[in-house]
């Protein structure tokens, strides 16, 4: 079975500076990050779900590796 890696996409404010204020609380944006984080995991593993067994064949998936993949929840990684 080939283990499948779910990398994030979206862009970290952790430097974000709003003009004319100080950066953005580190617990905000930690939380942030966090959401954005498990949003981006939710819609990938809904689109690897959607693939036809010929695309997961393509990148060297089963079946059975896409259901182990979507059966977790979306905090889980």
């Amino acid at each position: 079975m080939s283990t499948v890696s779910l990398r994030s996409s979206h862009a970290t404010l952790a430097g974000f500076r709003p003009s004319g204020r100080s950066s953005l609380p580190t617990t905000f944006a930690g939380a942030l990050d966090l959401a954005l984080t498990w949003y981006d995991r939710a819609r990938q593993r809904r689109q690897l779900q959607g693939l036809s067994d010929h695309m997961l064949h393509d990148i060297g998936l089963g079946r059975a590796d896409v259901e182990a993949e979507t059966a977790k929840r979306f905090w889980q990684p």
